[in-house]
């Protein structure tokens, strides 16, 4: 039986995985349309930002909380 409070937790966990991957998106369109505009037209990813790391967190959280919810924890 899925308990309220899990099922609570993961539509918090899905908005904010949402929410980091949009954040994710939108800065690669913008390096995107930067490298374009500089003649660049290859993408290279010096490193990864933030937002790169806050949505694998975010995906990890998500994976883990949707664990609980099929154990019906």
């Amino acid at each position: 039986m899925i308990n309220d409070k899990t099922l609570d937790e993961a539509l918090i966990e899905i908005m904010r995985c949402k929410k980091a991957l949009e954040a994710l998106r939108a800065e690669r369109k913008a390096e995107d349309v930067a490298s374009t505009e500089a003649g660049f037209n290859g993408r290279y990813w010096a490193r990864p930002s933030v937002k790169h790391a806050a949505a694998k967190r975010a995906s990890l959280d998500l994976t883990r909380k949707l664990a609980d919810l099929r154990a019906g924890r």
